[in-house]
């Protein structure tokens, strides 16, 4: 007798069946058109004006740029949640360094160090975090939150040492300007950061690898994987997003308070969630998901905004959407699967 269970039922090929299969997918264009649909409604089209794509731009840049470098972590079942403090931090650091500088070699040139120095920090900062991970054998969770503690820690002392905020002098801030008005800079850049990560995750070893790790650390090994360099790599790349992603805040800000960068670890998980991927990683890892969910969350957050809605409410949404999405994620079997190792 055959077993009824290997048979094609009406249920397997209906709709239902469909959506289980597709399900990342329709999460993650699906919450695209539907915000896109309700705030051009709602909004009777000014979200799609010219100022307010230009604040659009502005807005989903440096998020897209941290999404797409995380997404490395997430896809090997990391996890960080450090992102918010270490670009506090990066912050104060560059401040530091282009108002000392400054006199002394010029603004461009002290704006290219500061460029290089928060590259540099933020990948340092995300390597200790890997290896602490790793060398220690604790989750990354921990690790991360460790970090978040120690960058917050230092970022609040120097913060208030001095005033309520520290500015970047003006006679350098508009050098930076070029990563918060010249739309097609910002635009270019963003594509061409995207392509290297795309490219990275789908062709090259590097992503290959990181997946399989996801998916079971054991058997990636087996298969020839040097684990522990691969989400050192990872790690640094996020390290790399999150230290130009930095630039791009800086330009648009120009001072650090005690709160800057404060929530945006909060934001990254809800553009990889809204982007249709587990934080799980694995095989369904894609850097789509960063990409996708960065202009989805940034349409959201810019059409509350044109519709003057409270903030207190903006983030009762956002946490709204951040438990339907992962109640629409997961199964009965597998409640487990945003849990990161």
């Amino acid at each position: 007798m055959n077993d009824p269970l290997v048979l094609p039922t009406r249920r397997e090929n209906g709709f239902l069946a469909f959506c289980k299969r597709n399900k990342s997918a329709l999460i993650q264009y699906g919450s695209l058109l539907l915000v896109m649909m309700f705030f051009a409604t709602s909004t009777q089209g000014s979200i799609f004006k010219i100022a307010s794509l230009r604040t659009l731009l502005k807005q989903t840049a440096p998020l897209m740029i941290i999404a797409c470098g995380l997404i490395f972590v997430f896809a090997h079942g990391g996890m960080d949640i450090s992102v918010g403090a270490v670009i506090g931090l990066d912050f104060l650091v560059v401040i530091a360094v282009v108002n000392s500088l400054g006199p002394k070699i010029g603004g461009v040139g002290a704006a290219w160090i500061g460029l290089l120095v928060s590259l540099l920090l933020c990948m340092a900062i995300y390597a200790i975090n890997c290896l602490a991970s790793i060398y220690f054998r604790i989750m990354s969770t921990i690790s991360s939150l460790a970090v978040m503690f120690i960058c917050r820690g230092i970022q609040s002392f120097f913060v208030s040492k001095t005033t309520d905020t520290i500015e970047l002098s003006a006679n350098y801030s508009d050098i930076f300007d070029i990563f918060s008005s010249n739309y097609l800079f910002i635009s270019l850049l963003c594509l061409a950061f995207a392509a290297v990560c795309l490219y990275l995750f789908r062709f090259t070893a590097l992503g290959k690898y990181s997946k399989a790790i996801g998916d079971n650390e054991t058997a990636a090994k087996q298969s020839g994987a040097n684990v522990v360099l691969v989400k050192l790599i990872d790690y640094l790349v996020a390290g790399f997003a999150v230290g130009l992603a930095t630039i791009f805040l800086l330009a648009r800000v120009g001072s650090v308070s005690e709160n800057t960068g404060s929530g945006k670890e909060m934001d990254v998980i809800i553009i990889i969630i809204l982007g249709g991927m587990a934080l799980s990683g694995g095989e369904s890892s894609r850097m789509s998901a960063g990409i996708i969910g960065a202009l989805t969350y940034s349409l959201l957050s810019l059409g509350l905004s044109i519709m003057r809605v409270d903030s207190n409410y903006v983030s009762l949404v956002k946490a709204a959407i951040f438990f339907a999405i992962i109640a629409l994620t997961l199964t009965p079997k597998g409640r487990a699967k945003f849990i990161p190792r």
